[in-house]
């Protein structure tokens, strides 16, 4: 989804919306509403769910969009097209309609342009729109992606039994102590081996796979719970809270005491 351009339609911009016109609603082209306070109930698909502040609900063409006020809205509603011009049942479907970036900061400054870009129309903030609506894209696929990496799905596609079996028990013990080198002779494989299959299967090596999981459960941790950085560091597999703060601001580019003061809400 990541690599697909994004091309506006139309954008409106709703300072206060206290009801819907429509209930349900079919569009022609992708719909997006950034939701900037309030709060709705949707559904889409067979998807529904609760949207809020900072929430990206994202509706394809040609399916039925049902949504019911719940607190008035302050809402960017924006139309658009994914790369060239397709056939609605050959675009890429999303996992998930709804997205919730953990990147507040740049979601807020984007949201703050396309307010003072709603209503212009020439040439360069239409450009503008453009650029700041495919950042937007950009934090939606950053959160399909780890959502996708999180729930396992991505790993399940390869035709590599043995390293299928590797990756279901990496997603099972990840937040534990474990040896890379124990697991490869499990599996007969000499370290290298086991990495070049496991990276040919799923284009991720595995130690990248094991950070990625503990990094994702340390940030939802950090902002979800007030527990220490050592007791973090113990339901995450690290030794100590030291050690899993130098591999959080190498990965993050950020410490942990930042990161949790920055985007807890």
């Amino acid at each position: 989804m990541w690599s697909q351009t994004i091309r506006v339609v139309s954008h409106a911009y709703f300072e206060r919306k206290e009801m819907f016109e429509k209930n349900r609603d079919c569009y022609p082209c992708w719909v997006l509403f950034a939701v900037e306070s309030g709060k709705f109930y949707y559904r889409i698909g067979e998807e529904r769910g609760e949207a809020g502040a900072g929430d990206l609900v994202f509706c394809p063409p040609g399916f039925a969009f049902e949504r019911e006020m719940v607190a008035p809205l302050a809402l960017h509603y924006i139309g658009f097209e994914i790369g060239e011009s397709v056939a609605p049942s050959k675009e890429p479907l999303p996992p998930t309609f709804l997205a919730r970036s953990q990147d507040n900061k740049r979601l807020v400054s984007d949201f703050a342009y396309l307010r003072r870009l709603h209503l212009s129309s020439d040439p360069r903030s239409v450009m503008r729109k453009q650029m700041i609506l495919n950042d937007v894209w950009q934090l939606a696929c950053e959160v399909w992606e780890e959502e996708q990496l999180r729930d396992g799905l991505l790993l399940m596609d390869s035709v590599d039994a043995l390293m299928k079996l590797a990756a279901e028990w990496i997603y099972r013990n990840a937040y534990t102590p474990f040896s890379m080198r124990a697991l490869s002779d499990s599996l007969d494989l000499s370290p290298v081996q086991f990495t070049r299959r496991f990276r040919k299967s799923f284009r991720i090596a595995p130690s990248d796979y094991v950070r990625f999981l503990r990094m994702s459960k340390v940030a939802e941790l950090l902002l979800d719970t007030d527990m220490t950085l050592d007791q973090i560091a113990t339901c995450c597999g690290y030794e100590n809270g030291l050690y899993l703060s130098r591999v959080f601001s190498k990965n993050m580019g950020t410490s942990p005491s930042k990161y949790r003061d920055q985007n807890r809400l």
